[in-house]
């Protein structure tokens, strides 16, 4: 016959797989969702507020500056054409 920690071991080690199986055969109860609040975006300090345009700027200005400022974003996120190698060829 086998000492008592023995037996203890191997009945744990025949038990475990079942239990484990058994656990995850069970369906859960789905949980109600939490009520989350809606993220909360803060004011500007007045510090890091832009200043109003002055009265002389023309309409037309800041337009074309929105025009080049489009044009500098979609070059700056283009993919790039594949560069020519940096020697030439040198097969004879």
């Amino acid at each position: 016959m086998l000492p008592l920690l023995p037996r203890l071991a191997r009945c744990a080690t025949l038990l475990l797989p079942a239990l484990l199986l058994a656990a995850c055969a069970t369906p859960r109860a789905p949980l109600p969702p939490v009520p989350v609040p809606p993220p909360a975006i803060p004011p500007l300090p007045p510090v890091a507020r832009q200043a109003r345009l002055p009265t002389w700027c023309l309409p037309t200005c800041s337009a074309a500056l929105q025009i080049e400022l489009s044009s500098w974003q979609q070059r700056l996120t283009s993919p790039t054409p594949p560069a020519a190698p940096a020697s030439g060829p040198t097969g004879r």
